[in-house]
């Protein structure tokens, strides 16, 4: 296993998993501050070369009482060498610091603009992902 070695990777897919609207029983305020609960998760195919980041967004209101929407997408990424990255000790894959971060940050851009497209011209148009720093994230296992 080498840790130090440049990883290759590319983007091979982009799937929308779940869009859901929960429409409010009144109208909301023009002013709403929207809230976001975002979740990443990441699965690894070996066999295939593959790395699979799934971001689900939930979109709350400004209370934080009501989910008004959600949507689940993934990103799908195929490392060319990550075999280079197995601990075969430990049935383990350990990427070069900061490419989670990368996966994450793609990710997340990548369903800001899914999230735009899925909810133009509904109650949830103006629900803009903010900028988020993809290094906040903490690791639950």
């Amino acid at each position: 296993m080498e840790k130090n070695k440049e990883i290759k990777f590319q983007l091979k897919g982009i799937e929308l998993l779940d869009v859901q609207l929960n429409h409010p029983k009144k109208p909301l305020p023009t002013q709403i501050t929207f809230h976001f609960d975002i979740n990443l998760e990441h699965r690894i195919n070996v066999e295939n070369k593959l790395v699979i980041v799934i971001c689900n967004i939930k979109v709350v209101n400004e209370d934080k009482s009501a989910t008004l929407g959600s949507l689940k997408a993934s990103c799908i990424y195929k490392v060319v060498n990550i075999t280079d990255f197995i601990d075969t000790d430990k049935k383990q894959v350990h990427f070069p610091k900061g490419i989670i971060t990368t996966f994450n940050s793609i990710t997340i851009s990548t369903v800001r603009g899914i999230m735009f497209s899925q909810f133009k011209g509904t109650f949830l148009h103006n629900a803009y992902l903010p900028i988020i720093n993809p290094q906040s994230f903490t690791v639950n296992k």
